[in-house]
């Protein structure tokens, strides 16, 4: 991506007759494959809270990491900064996974040939001074206080991280590529005599600048987090058991991501602790449903143009019209299986070897209308806003919170509903859909995941979609 003038070119840093060395170290003791993972980005953090700028913060993160792979085995050592000879004990350190013999010497590169997915001319992470991200948030904090008088405490932050990674392996691959990620989040508190209920709403993704002022200003995003706070001082609590629920396109999608996707990644199926592994050309999930991972997806923080182990990004389906057909791999776990990798191996930083992580995963789009779906409910629970969420891959067991929902009754949404939450077994929820709309939306725009320590940000979507029944938790009976 374009816009990088700000950050330095790593192979200057970290040229390539010193990569080809820190390789061979790491194959010295007769590792199969090793490879060189070095990256500088640049952090910034903004809060405003009580009408002011609370918190500010910069940081720079560079360093290289080196990985050694001798069959399941994996050793991993990094050095911070770009000290050639810190770099070589990172190698060292790393080779001693193995001590069997000498390793072959490391190929020759051939830098990726990989198309990005999206430009960015004027990336928010560099255009965006202080004093204009200052601005943001104070528009921000002007526009959720003055929506409503209910509304008696706001906070707004924005966060944003420009980075650029360089990836080099013993198979000869080179890689390069450059991340841009932003995010303004607005959590607004509304007070009404005991009652006190809190809003949130956020955007981002890999955007430019000009994002901000026209796609989702601050006004707008402050807003959805202020009315949805004083909409929830009326709401009423959920009926508990098991019915219809219909759930909303967009972030919706952290259903999929978390009791799908988790457990189509490769180390689990290797593994056999998913209870994917023995499922390949089963039927996972209703007539009509195609589950998609890919990392193309324009401007969304799932996406890139290579991952970090240099595999460029593509499209995977996991799931088409309802039966199993792929799984995700990384290098590692693609080649213990025999299987190439489909882009998905993901690291937090060069502190961190990487694992097999989704990108962007969602349902695709089917025949109805949105509407459609709720028309034909004669009581149910529609699902506007979804928080965070949790699941076993070894068994599919997930649970949801639900931020904001409405009752569904003879079709029409009647009244708001708080405190509900979702639970179920993925393998089972997923036969369940018996609809799924035609307003599919990709929501890129804040999502990060975490698994074995690491964090990455990802994409979640779909359109809207119809359960039969899924367990609502609740108080009311």
């Amino acid at each position: 991506m374009s816009g990088t003038s700000e950050l330095p070119d790593l192979s200057r840093l970290v040229p390539r007759d010193l990569v080809a060395e820190l390789l061979a170290i790491a194959r010295s003791g007769g590792a199969e494959f090793a490879d060189v993972f070095a990256e500088h980005t640049v952090l910034t953090g903004l809060s405003f809270d009580e009408g002011r700028v609370k918190t500010a913060s910069y940081s720079v993160l560079g360093g290289i990491g080196v990985r050694a792979v001798i069959g399941e085995q994996t050793g991993y050592a990094y050095a911070d900064g770009f000290t050639a000879e810190d770099a070589r004990e990172a190698a060292r350190v790393a080779s001693r996974i193995s001590r069997e013999g000498r390793g072959a010497e490391p190929r020759a590169f051939r830098v990726v040939d990989a198309k990005a997915p999206f430009t960015l001319s004027a990336p928010a992470t560099l255009v965006l001074d202080e004093p204009k991200r200052v601005d943001l948030l104070r528009r921000a904090d002007a526009a959720a206080r003055g929506h409503d008088g209910r509304v008696r405490e706001v906070s707004a932050s924005m966060a944003t991280s420009a980075k650029r990674f360089l990836i080099a392996n013993s198979d000869g691959v080179w890689a390069e590529d450059t991340t841009h990620l932003s995010r303004l989040v607005v959590s607004a508190l509304a007070l009404e005599g005991n009652e006190r209920q809190e809003g949130f709403a956020a955007a981002g993704g890999c955007v430019e600048a000009g994002y901000y002022t026209s796609e989702r200003t601050p006004e707008s995003i402050a807003l959805e987090a202020a009315s949805g706070a004083v909409l929830l001082l009326s709401a009423r609590e959920p009926e508990a058991g098991s019915y219809p629920v219909v759930v909303c396109n967009g972030w919706g999608g952290v259903m999929v991501h978390e009791c799908f996707g988790h457990s189509m990644e490769g180390d689990t199926i290797r593994k056999k602790s998913s209870i994917r592994a023995t499922q390949m050309g089963q039927q996972v999930a209703a007539k009509g449903v195609t589950i998609v991972d890919s990392g193309l997806i324009p401007f969304s923080r799932g996406s890139f143009r290579v991952d970090d182990e240099g595999t460029p990004a593509q499209r995977t389906v996991l799931v088409e019209d309802g039966v199993l057909v792929g799984y995700l791999w990384d290098r590692l776990n693609g080649a213990l299986t025999g299987n190439a990798s489909t882009g998905n191996g993901r690291r937090a930083s060069y502190r961190d070897y990487p694992l097999c992580r989704m990108t962007n995963t969602y349902i695709e789009p089917g025949p109805h209308a949105p509407d459609e779906l709720i028309a034909s409910v004669e009581r149910g629970l529609f699902c506007k806003k979804l928080g965070g969420g949790s699941v076993n891959p070894a068994d599919g067991n997930f649970s949801f919170q639900v931020t904001e929902a409405w009752q569904i009754e003879d079709g029409r949404l009647t009244h708001p509903v708080r405190n509900a939450t979702l639970a179920g077994n993925g393998n089972d929820a997923m036969l369940k859909i018996d609809a799924v709309g035609s307003d599919l939306r990709i929501d890129g725009t804040t999502g990060s995941c975490g698994k074995d320590g690491q964090w990455k940000p990802v994409g979640v979507g779909q359109p809207t979609v119809r359960f039969t029944g899924i367990t609502v938790g609740g108080t009311a009976v």
